[in-house]
């Protein structure tokens, strides 16, 4: 199914704007050497796993001498299948596919296989020293990476798929830290991961197909022209920047609130709230980036066609998700308290931990840090420029270029 969208994309509606698949792969021989090492670390970690450390006995499993061995193994799977640093560059490489794969691809399909390997895997592989540093720490860094590269690049489905990879960064940084509501807190976020990123990407491609374009310095003002499509990207866009109301701000406040208790670095810790805190900022404002600059912000220029609103089909799918960003964000208990507990039993040893998900908490620090987020997100927008000439003065070098270097 992918490659027929792709053929029929490329035949009826060349993608602007975006490299062309066939050539990036062929100008990178390397590129295949990613996926033999992610689907070789996923059949020898687990094998390791089964074979010689019994995978029945959890406390066995780590005291056993091929523990570091197997964790590695299964870790680098993981981690190349859900674009984790250094491993990050094919997920924007792939969003030359067409707008109904990506939508897919980037929100909850293969590049949540590995968070989900990390989930399943938890009971057996978590609580270790090892699992701790490594997990955590890929995750919080590929969640800063991401975010500052969404937040600077000109391609409506670039800053969406780099965006992807700082969410699959915070969802694996949950998983890694010491805490059992960490999980529940990573498995609730690719739930709603899954439902405002799936309909960003498809408000993206309703953007491509009626303006010719995915440049964002050309597309402004398109409020005019789609008013329907736009209150459905800035409602999305609203959860992704984790605007109260919607269910991004339930995951990501659980999320800053698991960082202020983890004993990861020691004396250091506060490091770890503080540059979860950093890594919100910036999603708040490359959500607002997508939604002003492409909505709002000016008129078009350049545009290859005349825009006007999509078809009522074209934006029904984005409709639904989107009702479902406002009522998990509103009556979450109410809705995912079942679900979240039946995923928690399986990622965890023993019962999950009881659930009291609620939009109103009182305040805490949790609240203070998604409201600094909110906050300093729409700072950093409105000094943005300052970030762009601060990145103009490196050499621009492509992720894949650098990791086939190091190969």
């Amino acid at each position: 199914m992918r490659d027929e969208f792709f053929q029929r994309d490329r035949r009826m509606h060349p993608p602007a704007f975006t490299p062309d698949y066939k050539t990036t792969v062929a100008r990178s021989p390397r590129q295949p050497l990613l996926s033999v090492e992610n689907s070789l670390s996923e059949i020898t970690g687990p094998t390791f796993g089964h074979g010689a450390l019994g995978a029945l006995d959890h406390d066995l499993i780590k005291n056993h001498a091929m523990y570091p061995v197997a964790l590695t193994l299964i870790l680098l799977g993981a981690f190349t299948k859900s674009a984790q640093f250094p491993f990050q560059f094919w997920l924007p490489q792939a969003m030359a596919a067409p707008t109904p794969v990506s939508a897919f691809l980037h929100s909850a399909t293969m590049v949540k296989a590995g968070v989900f390997l990390l989930a399943r895997l938890h009971p057996a592989l978590a609580g270790s020293q090892e699992w701790l540093y490594l997990v955590s720490l890929t995750g919080l860094v590929t969640m800063l990476y991401g975010a500052y590269f969404a937040l600077i690049k000109l391609d409506l489905k670039a800053i969406l798929a780099y965006s992807t990879v700082s969410h699959l960064g915070l969802i694996t940084m949950l998983f890694g830290l010491d805490s059992r509501m960490a999980v529940v807190a990573g498995l609730f976020h690719i739930l709603n991961h899954a439902t405002f990123k799936a309909a960003l990407f498809m408000t993206a491609g309703i953007v491509d197909h009626e303006c010719g374009t995915r440049d964002i310095r050309k597309l402004k003002g398109l409020w005019r022209y789609m008013p329907m499509t736009t209150a459905l990207a800035a409602i999305t866009a609203a959860s992704m920047a984790g605007v109260p109301l919607f269910n991004g701000f339930l995951s990501k406040e659980m999320m800053l609130a698991e960082t202020l208790g983890t004993p990861l670095l020691g004396g250091l810790a506060w490091l770890i709230p503080t540059l979860a805190t950093v890594g919100s900022i910036l999603a708040a404002s490359y959500s607002l980036r997508y939604v002003r600059n492409t909505f709002f912000d000016g008129k078009p220029r350049e545009l290859e066609k005349t825009p006007h609103e999509a078809p009522f089909p074209m934006r029904l799918p984005i409709l639904i998700l989107a009702i479902i960003c406002v009522v998990v964000g509103v009556l979450p208990a109410l809705t995912t308290t079942d679900l979240l507990t039946a995923a928690a039993d399986a990622a965890l040893v023993g019962a999950a931990p009881e659930l009291h998900l609620s939009i109103w908490h009182g305040f805490n620090l949790p609240l203070l840090m998604s409201a600094i987020a909110l906050a300093g997100g729409i700072a950093v927008y409105l000094l943005r420029q300052h970030l762009f000439t601060f990145h103009r003065q490196f050499p621009s070098r492509h992720s894949l270029t650098i990791f086939e270097g190091a190969v």
